[in-house]
Formats: C-alpha cells, structure tokens, sequence
C-alpha cells in the first residue's frame, strides 16, 4: 500500500520531532491491539512481537508505528478497537 503525501508528511513530522509522551502512549495502545487482533502487515512483520515492541517502545520507533497505524486504517477486515487506536495515533501526531 502506497502512503498519501499527507500521511508521509506526518510520518517526516515524527522523525524530525522529539515525541511526546501522549503520542507514545498511543502508539503502545495500537500495538497491544494489533497483537490482541494478530494482525499481519506483511512485510513490515517486526522481529518481535508486537506486545514486545509496545513494552520496548522508543521514540526513534514512532514513524514506524504510524505507518502501521496508517495500514491498519485502510484496511476492511479490523477490528473497531484497532481502527480507533490506529486514529487516535494519527490525531495525535497531527497536533503536535
């Protein structure tokens, strides 16, 4: 799945910025959802679990997870839960 220009501008954002606590929160909530829905992205399959990467989480991995967060929004078959996480990251990073 290609990225829009607006989602790889927030994607720059991230890692041009030092994150803040509240984005990395929600990126952990994403990820405890993707690993309760055991969803696979693919070829963006970590090394890790994503339970792991939520307990490890760093703020060089952030643009990272918004991509994911980015996938799992347009996809048909998630749950509500994932895509609520999933735009909740997004609205986060959009206002800092």
């Amino acid at each position: 799945m290609e990225l829009d220009e607006n989602a790889l501008k927030l994607i720059k954002k991230c890692e041009d910025k030092e994150v803040d606590t509240s984005v990395m929160g929600a990126c952990t909530v994403l990820l405890e959802e993707m690993d309760r829905g055991e969803i696979d992205l693919g070829e963006d399959k970590p090394d890790e679990s994503y339970i792991q990467m939520a307990q490890n989480i760093a703020p060089e991995d952030v643009p990272n997870v918004l991509k994911m967060a980015f996938k799992i929004k347009e996809r048909p078959n998630v749950s509500p839960e994932m895509k609520i996480a999933a735009n909740r990251l997004i609205r986060a990073i959009e206002q800092f």
